[in-house]
C-alpha cells in the first residue's frame, strides 16, 4: 500500500510542478522570445498579354506575365479542330521579377491553328490563356 500512495504522490507532485509550455518573457530560466516572423504572400502570375502571328513562313505566339518570379512553367498547346489541345513546347519560367516577356515559334502549315498558353504556377495552380486562332491562309 505504502508503494502505490509513494507513486501517487510522485505523480502528483509532477502534475503540480511541470512548467508550462509557454513561459512569459520574465519568467526565471525562460530563453529569449523567439523573433517575430514576417511571412510574405507572392501575388501569383498572370497572363496580362498573349498574342500572335505570322512573320514569314513562322507562327509566333508572344505572352507578357505579370509577377513573373511565381510562375513555374509555361506549356504551349496547340488545336486545329479548336477544342482538342495537345502540348506543342514546354517552356521554363525565369525568375525575374515583376514582369516577364515569353516567345514560341514554329513552322506555319496551310491550316487554322489554334494556340493557348497553360501558366503553371510554382504552387502547381494552373489557368489558361485565352484561344488564339491563326490563319496562314488568310
Amino acid at each position: 500500500m505504502a508503494k502505490y500512495i509513494a507513486f501517487i504522490i510522485i505523480i502528483a507532485f509532477r502534475l503540480a510542478y511541470q512548467p508550462a509550455v509557454a513561459q512569459p518573457d520574465n519568467a526565471p530560466f525562460a530563453g529569449p522570445s523567439p523573433l517575430p516572423t514576417t511571412t510574405t504572400i507572392a501575388t501569383p502570375a498572370k497572363l496580362i498579354n498573349v498574342n500572335g502571328s505570322i512573320n514569314g513562313k513562322k507562327i509566333v505566339l508572344n505572352w507578357v506575365v505579370d509577377n513573373n518570379e511565381t510562375a513555374d512553367q509555361f506549356e504551349v498547346e496547340k488545336s486545329t479542330d479548336g477544342k482538342n489541345f495537345t502540348l506543342a513546347a514546354l517552356v521554363f519560367g525565369t525568375d525575374r521579377s515583376e514582369t516577364g516577356n515569353y516567345q514560341f515559334y514554329e513552322k506555319a502549315g496551310n491550316q487554322k491553328v489554334s494556340y493557348r498558353i497553360k501558366l503553371i504556377h510554382k504552387d502547381h495552380k494552373e489557368e489558361y490563356s485565352t484561344v488564339i486562332e491563326i490563319n496562314p491562309k488568310a
